[in-house]
């Protein structure tokens, strides 16, 4: 495994007059970068910053936002990443729970956080580097809670690196790979975007704001720079790209996680691309802990999670924490080097969340699976995604898959509302083009496929589905139906 900051000195060393990062038509160097890295360490060590110490993200996107985070990373520092496009409350209330020593942001911040660390952007010579530990916090990824408070979730310096390692290695990103970063940094997927290819060598293109979500103009990037050959998104994310007309790049290398990926979306992501990769992790085992090439065509059980990176193994267990064999459904647990140190200050959610079995260190997902081979698993959906309705145990996420495969159905979600004898499932459906299916049919088309109480008996269609700044479906903002 190796060290953070030896990598990445050896890598600008050796690509120092290679293309490492561009931004709305500017393009920077390996040196350049590193020049524009070093005059942010020298402002953090004269601000009295010290390796241990968190420091806030509250940068817009742009060259800086990166070379704020290699400049942490230099310096040994826990960077905490903050959405500027969030709520100014939620932002200021991740900084205070998180006891941040700086904020780094824009020298003339829309909003300005406390405490604030205004960036002056400059060049400089690279200072001599730190003894540092890789036992160190490299970030904190603060997620969404159970309680209504984002939790934040610590990932080591020794963490990070094997997962650079390991998926680099993978997906066979190097020098050549031109990637288009556009993930919110708030997501933990953008660290490899944003450090993926520097890792090696490669290239990042930064798309600004507005322009990150708005699929025309993601369209129109695409349309006018064939070299970039490399975009990770969710399925959400994919579904809108081909909503708006992409018809897909030859020599593409794409990577969609973040949520299960439907084999009617990998079958035509398959037809569109070179190269696509399922991928599967939660925040606490470092963003990927799976990196999978999807091949076709397309077996008939659909898409299946497997392969686990170098460093990470998986291990599924019932609920009295029995090992399970093939064919066996029960909880997926990860172990490896790659588990996050633990959530900030939330020693009860920690004890919980990573358990001790059998000597080992195991990270509990709360993802059902049912185990199909050697390191190969098939998704059945969240724990709390199972509900009984009239005495029937129902997953909704399988109630989701039938109605992707609905011709027409862009994308698609399902609740439970109300209780008792008034409970029912709702269906939201996100239709696309002309001759798109109606409420009728689409119910029709579920009773061909799923027994009649998992059909659910209200159906909303939506011009598109509620999205999180992640891009993923935001099952909180759903409407009630009318």
């Amino acid at each position: 495994m190796t060290s953070l900051n030896l990598q990445l000195a050896h890598v600008f060393a050796r690509h120092a007059e290679r293309p490492a990062l561009g931004c709305l038509g500017a393009s920077f160097s390996y040196a350049e970068l590193q020049a524009r890295v070093a005059a942010i360490v020298l402002q953090l060590r004269a601000d009295g910053l010290t390796a241990g110490d968190r420091v806030g993200l509250h940068l817009s996107r742009g060259p800086d936002l990166i070379a704020a985070l290699l400049a942490c990373l230099h310096e040994g520092l826990c960077f905490v990443p903050l959405e500027p496009e969030f709520p100014f409350d939620r932002l200021q209330g991740i900084a205070d729970d998180a006891c941040l020593h700086r904020i780094i942001q824009d020298e003339q911040p829309s909003r300005s956080l406390a405490p604030s660390l205004r960036l002056r952007p400059g060049l400089a010579a690279m200072p001599e580097p730190l003894v540092l530990d890789d036992q160190l916090p490299a970030y904190m990824m603060f997620t969404s809670g159970s309680t209504g408070k984002p939790k934040g979730v610590v990932i080591g310096r020794a963490a990070l690196s094997n997962f650079l390692d390991a998926a680099t290695r993978r997906v066979g990103i190097g020098p050549d790979t031109r990637w288009l970063f556009t993930t919110t940094p708030a997501f933990d997927i953008s660290l490899l975007e944003m450090l993926g290819p520097l890792w090696v060598g490669g290239y990042v293109e930064v798309v600004c704001a507005p322009a990150h979500k708005d699929p025309v103009a993601l369209l129109q990037l695409l349309d006018s720079r064939p070299d970039l050959n490399t975009l990770q998104a969710t399925p959400a994310f994919w579904r809108m790209l081909l909503k708006a007309g992409w018809q897909g790049r030859e020599g593409l290398t794409a990577l969609c996680g973040g949520e299960a990926l439907d084999a009617t979306l990998a079958a035509r992501l398959s037809e569109s691309v070179g190269q696509l990769w399922n991928c599967y992790g939660p925040t606490e085992a470092t963003v990927w802990s799976m990196m999978a090439q999807v091949e076709q065509p397309l077996a008939d059980h659909g898409v299946r999670l497997k392969r686990s990176l170098d460093g990470y193994r998986h291990w599924v267990l019932d609920e009295n924490g029995n090992d399970i064999g093939p064919g066996g459904e029960g909880e997926l647990c990860i172990e490896g080097v790659s588990l996050a140190q633990g959530y900030w200050q939330r020693s009860d959610l920690s004890e919980q969340a990573f358990i001790s079995w059998q000597g080992r260190r195991l990270y509990r997902t709360g993802d059902r699976v049912r185990r199909t081979g050697d390191d190969e698993f098939q998704y059945l959906g969240r724990r709390d995604d199972q509900i009984k309705l009239r005495g029937f145990r129902i997953e909704l996420g399988e109630i989701e898959a039938n109605l992707w495969r609905i011709e027409g159905v862009q994308d698609a979600a399902v609740r439970l509302l109300g209780k008792g004898d008034e409970a029912c499932l709702v269906g939201y459906v996100e239709i696309r083009g002309e001759g798109a299916p109606g409420r009728v049919q689409i119910r029709r088309a579920l009773h061909l496929s799923l027994p009649h109480y998992m059909v659910p008996s209200r159906i909303v269609l939506l011009d598109s589905l509620p999205k999180t700044p992640s891009g993923k479906i935001d099952r909180k903002r759903l409407p009630e139906p009318v």
